[in-house]
């Protein structure tokens, strides 16, 4: 089974309810069907090769193009793996090499093309019908492989806790190539929801949308939910459910949320690509702690060893150990919460103190008067490690008078050794840190 023939199915049983609002475009299940199968006869005038069993690379610019190819080239029995944007041709290639990867589909504006890579295809030990690359903001994505069953299995339930029904219309935005956006994209298929997205940043379109077409679930990271709620201007009644994940929601964005969407029930995830959703919390007390990523969901089993958090669950990319560790750092609380303490490379060791730049950076968020703020690692002559921080200002606030507070809220080890001042906190296409443009303010 995969992905292809779950949408074939559907197309027929939800033949003309609308499955996909992309901007002013709308797509029934029967319509979106029909424009995969034009897609796959545009493959086979491209390719030359048989791609049974195939694993090859998507690249596509926008979210319509990114999903035709993606079952398109599922018709193929071959495995699509979506690329993120912005990867240089060194990227794809390492990518391609490292994994012995067949081939690149390219598809833009202008052309389709196929290229074909000299690398003998892998034998797979599972059913695995796509791959995911890694989203981390470091390092060459790495490639990792799913069968149909290690999401779709996972669905209902995931499906029950974030409110995903039938009857939904889906709120999402960003590249598919972010494992969480495909992941919501293919679970609202799933249940046979319908999906609303935007090719656009612009984040007042995004609102007219959701309006439109009464969106009632959101599914975004912390920093676009941030963008959506501070333009909404007036409460939003009909969202009744929010998920979000990958980073940490802090008080002043809580409070935000609960006064621009009402009635929406707020939940945070803590989940990862290799493995899929680990905990779950329902965040409504905006004093909680913001480190809370909540219990673990049904059939998921967590213990910590060493500080590390293990996880052992039965939905998870091809090819691991159980149980499996991120490397991440955290501890079970008497409730049986998670606390996440972050990853472990984000501590640095600052004159002989361990210094976690989650916390540092949660502290910093919790300052009134600064809407966003990040934390990066630098390497220091004397100490051997330091800090430094990007903080966006609230309009109207003086920054002399924001370094002053920055520096009340710390010890005194974890103050940076610099703050920067920025706009906005910049992002890649999978909403997580563009670390790359921060490291390029301090070469500035």
């Amino acid at each position: 089974m995969n992905y292809y023939l779950l949408l074939k199915e559907r197309s027929i049983s939800y033949a003309e309810k609308p499955f996909l609002y992309i901007g002013e475009e709308i797509y029934s299940y029967r319509a979106f069907f029909t424009k995969i199968e034009r897609m796959t006869q545009h493959l086979s005038c491209v390719i030359k090769d048989d791609l049974e069993n195939a694993d090859v690379l998507v690249s596509a610019e926008s979210f319509l193009n990114q999903a035709l190819l993606f079952f398109a080239v599922q018709k193929f029995n071959a495995r699509p793996i979506l690329l993120h944007h912005g990867l240089v041709e060194s990227d794809i290639e390492h990518i391609a090499k490292t994994n012995d990867l067949q081939g690149i589909f390219i598809l833009n504006a202008e052309s389709l093309s196929y290229k074909r890579f000299p690398y003998e295809a892998r034998q797979h030990e599972y059913p695995d019908c796509l791959g995911v690359l890694s989203s981390g903001t470091t390092g060459t994505p790495k490639v990792m492989y799913r069968t149909f069953e290690s999401w779709a299995g996972f669905f209902p339930v995931q499906n029950e806790i974030f409110g995903l029904k039938e009857t939904s219309c889906l709120f999402f935005h960003g590249s598919l190539s972010f494992t969480g956006n495909l992941n919501a994209f293919l679970a609202a298929l799933f249940i046979g929801a319908s999906v609303c997205t935007s090719e656009c940043t612009n984040v007042k379109l995004w609102i007219a949308l959701m309006e439109k077409h009464t969106a009632d679930i959101i599914y975004l990271v912390p920093a676009k939910l941030r963008l959506l709620v501070e333009a909404i201007k007036v409460a939003v009644s009909s969202v009744r459910s929010l998920f979000t994940g990958s980073q940490i929601i802090s008080a002043s964005l809580l409070r935000l949320l609960q006064r621009k969407l009402p009635n929406a029930s707020i939940i945070l995830y803590y989940g990862a690509s290799e493995l899929n959703y680990i905990t779950y919390a329902h965040c409504r007390d905006c004093t909680r702690d913001p480190r809370n990523v909540g219990i673990p969901l049904p059939g998921v089993d967590i213990s910590v060893a060493d500080g590390l958090i293990y996880v052992n669950t039965p939905f998870h990319v091809s090819g691991i150990t159980l149980p499996f560790t991120l490397h991440d750092k955290g501890y079970m609380n008497e409730q049986g919460e998670l606390i996440f303490e972050g990853r472990e490379q984000a501590w640095v060791n600052k004159g002989g103190f361990k210094i976690s730049l989650e916390r540092v950076e949660l502290k910093i968020k919790a300052v009134a008067g600064i809407r966003e703020a990040a934390v990066l690692p630098v390497e220091d002559e004397v100490r051997g490690a330091d800090l430094v921080a990007f903080l966006v200002p609230s309009d109207g606030i003086e920054k002399k008078k924001l370094r002053r507070m920055v520096r009340s809220a710390l010890l005194p080890v974890e103050m940076p050794k610099k703050i920067y001042f920025l706009a906005e906190i910049p992002l890649n296409d999978r909403g997580k840190l563009a670390k790359d443009l921060l490291l390029k303010e301090i070469r500035k």
